[in-house]
């Protein structure tokens, strides 16, 4: 980092006892956005999208890839400082965090969410300059049933499929599954402490009148498998998951995983050993590191 104020000479001042600690210039601090974004309103309520910076005070003008979460909520209403804290080294490694906000059950039902991350993608992407977003290098990523929001928004970018508009959507790098939902075909096949098929499951209130858990020819409407397809190049996924997950069973990965080798689709999976859904084993210097490291390999330098 350059000087910050070349003006202001380094002071010569010093005090008894005073001891020195070198500053690392190269430290960069997170700054939320003082106002939420409205980027759209639906069912008459506003939906917003949260901004994290990179604060960098000699850099105001720059430009940051930008990494867009669409927090976890069983697909309820969503607390959009779920993962700010859990993502700061994300941001002080030089990425914008765009928290999008969803219409939530029972206003939102199956495909609402998913239409909704598409239309705040479309917002960012319209009013990337004013933001300072590089949205050449957009990243994606969700938890939990953000998880599925966000694969499912993967498995049909830019497709007719899951979409209130034609326009089209900016190109994305790679995508973050955080112990998501991938399929409700099978879900509640697994040992959970969750019953998925129960009426009142999250799950079947997602799928309201639409769809039923109990019919699985719809229910695989709603899960990524429907619309993955070996012939089609889809950006590079990374999966974590705690295989002791009492809400989203860990199978839930390891069959998304499974099916993304045969069909040749790029994917890296981590099983997160003993972690239950989400908390702290997601986010320490380890798997943080990880995810940093998934985000820089697939950043495209404008150089």
């Amino acid at each position: 980092m350059t000087d910050s104020n070349p003006s202001i000479p380094k002071s010569q001042a010093t005090a008894p006892g005073m001891k020195t600690i070198e500053a690392d210039l190269t430290n960069v601090l997170a700054r939320m956005d003082s106002d939420d974004i409205v980027y759209s309103r639906k069912n008459g309520k506003n939906l917003h999208i949260r901004l994290v910076y990179p604060d960098q005070h000699d850099k105001e003008s720059a430009t940051y890839p930008v990494l867009v979460h669409v927090q976890g909520s069983a697909w309820f209403k969503q607390n959009l400082n779920g993962h700010v804290f859990d993502f700061k080294d994300i941001v002080t490694n030089g990425f914008i965090l765009a928290v999008v906000e969803y219409l939530p059950i029972p206003d939102g039902q199956f495909p609402s969410q998913i239409e909704d991350t598409k239309t705040a993608l479309r917002y960012l992407a319209n009013h990337s300059d004013e933001l300072r977003l590089d949205m050449n290098n957009l990243f994606l990523s969700g938890d939990s049933s953000g998880g599925h929001t966000a694969l499912m928004s993967w498995a049909t970018w830019n497709t007719p499929d899951l979409d209130a508009s034609s326009q089209p959507l900016p190109e994305m790098r790679a995508i973050i599954d955080l112990y998501g939902v991938t399929d409700l075909t099978s879900i509640a096949k697994y040992k959970s402490a969750v019953p998925h098929d129960a009426p009142t499951s999250p799950e079947n209130l997602l799928l309201g009148d639409f769809l039923k858990l109990d019919d699985m020819d719809k229910a695989l409407r709603a899960s990524v498998r429907y619309y993955l397809k070996k012939d089609k190049t889809y950006p590079p996924l990374l999966i974590m998951h705690g295989n002791r997950d009492s809400v989203v069973p860990f199978e839930q990965s390891t069959e998304l995983h499974d099916l993304c080798q045969q069909l040749g689709i790029q994917s890296e999976f981590y099983c997160v050993d003993e972690a239950d859904h989400g908390g702290g084993p997601f986010f320490t210097r380890e798997v943080l590191a990880i995810i940093i490291d998934f985000l820089n390999r697939h950043y495209e330098s404008q150089q």
